[in-house]
């Protein structure tokens, strides 16, 4: 998730439906003021909390791993912008798009910044767009929600959308789930987090 900005009312709705349905790691992809996340890693052992800042910050220490740039277990890449992303980056896309297909788990780019949810299939010269959910003006952000499998031998270029109330008044709820052992991918987006209580991520009972 990512782009909070100063929104929180929501959030302990949000991390109870992660921890509601097993989801251990959380990625939280900048612009998003440390206190509310604080309490994910004291819920248990096995949680883990990936937290990525911009050039301002702010920064989370405490967290598992802390960074302007975070390579974490899975092919997974973060940073608050895709500039942040191939600056750190490059090299791993390179040599990932320069090797022979071969099976190998896809490579999995997430940023934050621009508030657009969306998915696209990364192969220069021509990325082809898997998934949006843009709107013109913030009171027309509407919900969408979507299961999108991940293939091998692919770059994946996903940005979970903001989770926030876009001009401090329309609610744009938005965020991603990957699931590594089945290679997919659920994209949501909601408008009124009371959904959260009867929300199927990838097709299943809640």
């Amino acid at each position: 998730m990512a782009d909070t900005h100063t929104y929180t009312a929501g959030l302990p709705l949000l991390l109870e439906f992660f921890a509601a349905r097993g989801l251990t790691d959380l990625a939280c992809l900048g612009d998003c003021p440390p206190e509310p996340f604080r309490a994910w890693l004291t819920g248990g052992p096995h949680r883990r909390l990936y937290w990525v800042y911009d050039f301002h910050g702010p920064l989370l220490p405490e967290a598992t791993a802390c960074g302007m740039g975070l390579a974490v277990p899975g092919n997974i890449f973060l940073a608050h912008t895709r500039a942040l992303l191939w600056t750190h980056f490059r090299r791993e896309l390179h040599d990932y798009l320069a090797a022979p297909a071969s099976g190998r788990p896809p490579l999995l780019f997430c940023h934050g910044h621009t508030h657009v949810p969306s998915v696209t299939d990364y192969r220069p010269p021509a990325p082809r767009l898997l998934y949006i959910n843009d709107a013109l003006r913030p009171q027309e952000f509407r919900p969408r929600q979507a299961c999108l499998p991940l293939e091998p031998d692919h770059v994946y270029l996903i940005v979970p959308g903001a989770f926030t109330l876009e001009e401090g008044r329309y609610p744009a709820f938005s965020f991603a789930v990957l699931d590594l052992e089945r290679r997919r991918l659920a994209m949501v987006s909601l408008t009124d987090l009371a959904a959260l209580r009867h929300l199927s991520l990838f097709g299943e009972d809640p």
